[in-house]
């Protein structure tokens, strides 16, 4: 009767086991997206809104589609790694280091002045502070802390390890990184050029220089998983998503979620983005 009940209590605890670690339909989707931070429960909203956008348009069956969104590398990897969703709109940074394990197919590309990132500089307070050779061995605080290589090859000089050149600090939110620099907390932090300019007015941030600006960056990319998006349907989504913005139906949801629009994927920037983050 004992293992009885214990082989119960192992089935009620399996049934139990949150809705994130099932395995996902080939609609499904996952977001991982840092910029703007937030959090699943704040999205939550938006990207049933979203899903439910997307089955009307591709005449998916209603409630079939569900998307999880993710501000964390780790959990955003976790996410598509046990729920195996069918695509996903994610920072390249952690496209380019699904590419060997995942396959990923790049479908498109998210217009965006709030959650992309065009371009990264590496700013300081310390006069005495003028290049990233005078950074060495110091605290460089940034959203990328967790994404090593695409730090350290595509963002920065690609001149040895990030890991180890800096002392590295992860970070949630730009606005923690930069109030560490002017409080004398950290080193130096990384943002964008309209985040400098915000930056600047705050008490202090006169005194913020950039030491490095960062080439090109692409922004946030669609990408399908074959194994679970087969080459007709990515071809259906691409579609739905490259129209979507400019229709009275799908347009307001863009707008809640800042997005400006999808588009074809600018294989030029992806393709000089993947060479620097391959190299040695």
């Amino acid at each position: 009767m004992i293992a009885v009940n214990r082989l119960a209590v192992a089935l009620l605890a399996a049934l139990a086991l949150p809705s994130a670690v099932q395995a996902a339909t080939p609609h499904d989707f996952s977001i991982y997206a840092i910029r703007m931070g937030g959090d699943s429960s704040q999205a939550k909203p938006y990207i049933d809104r979203f899903s439910r956008h997307l089955e009307s348009t591709l005449g998916w069956p209603t409630n079939s589609v569900s998307g999880g969104f993710y501000v964390s590398r780790k959990e955003a990897l976790t996410a598509i790694e046990q729920t195996k969703p069918g695509w996903a709109v994610v920072e390249p940074s952690l496209y380019l280091e699904l590419r060997k394990s995942h396959k990923p197919v790049v479908v498109a590309q998210v217009v965006s002045s709030d959650l992309n990132t065009p371009q990264l500089m590496v700013v300081v307070k310390d006069p005495a502070l003028k290049s990233l050779a005078d950074l060495s061995g110091k605290r460089l605080w940034t959203q990328l802390a967790d994404a090593g290589k695409y730090l350290s090859h595509v963002v920065l000089d690609g001149k040895g390890a990030a890991e180890t050149r800096f002392q590295l600090k992860q970070i949630g939110a730009v606005t923690k990184g930069i109030r560490a620099v002017l409080r004398g907390e950290a080193d130096a932090t990384l943002v964008d050029p309209e985040q400098l300019a915000e930056a600047k007015k705050m008490e202090g941030g006169g005194d913020l220089r950039v030491i490095y600006p960062s080439q090109a960056l692409p922004g946030l990319l669609v990408v399908a998983f074959p194994q679970g998006l087969v080459a007709a349907e990515q071809k259906k989504l691409t579609t739905a998503l490259v129209g979507m913005c400019a229709t009275p139906q799908g347009g307001p949801v863009c707008k809640e979620m800042r997005i400006q629009q999808f588009e074809a994927t600018n294989a030029s920037l992806l393709s000089t983005t993947e060479k620097r983050y391959d190299q040695p």
